[in-house]
């Protein structure tokens, strides 16, 4: 958490914005709910919804700022978050690793671009992660010119 970042632990679901409520609750339909973070950062809020399915912690993040799903780590999330890609994007994200464990779009401050961060469960248990720009292209740090 940075200096300017703040984040609320709220009670309930119910403590959302209705309007958050009715967009991740097709989500969540059937699961148990675990903590629910609000963070607030360089005029951005996010929602991270934690949940149990199954006997499996799933994390679910939206940006209420923008109203899109950011990501998470179910597969339904997932495929919803790989869905808004290009195909040729998603072909390199699904190809990128044995099993995608968790995706989130991310913004660079530096540059004002989103980028997608993917972690990779591998077949021997270990966990990678790759920064990949939007069209699966390996994401390259940019400045802006002063």
């Amino acid at each position: 958490m940075t200096m300017h970042e703040s984040k609320v632990l709220l009670n309930t679901f119910w403590d959302l914005s209705v309007d958050v409520q009715q967009a991740v609750a097709r989500f969540l339909v059937g699961s148990k709910l675990g903590e629910i973070i609000v963070a607030k950062a360089h005029g951005v809020t996010e929602i991270e919804i934690n949940y149990f399915r199954h006997g499996a912690v799933y994390k679910l993040i939206w940006d209420d700022t923008t109203k899109k799903l950011l990501g998470g780590t179910e597969a339904v999330v997932i495929n919803e978050v790989l869905s808004g890609l290009t195909p040729e994007a998603r072909k390199i994200v699904e190809n990128g690793g044995h099993t995608i464990r968790h995706i989130k779009i991310k913004h660079a401050d530096f540059d004002d671009r989103e980028y997608l961060h993917v972690q990779y469960l591998g077949e021997d248990r270990h966990i990678t992660g790759r920064k990949l720009e939007m069209d699966g292209g390996q994401f390259v740090k940019q400045y802006r010119a002063a």
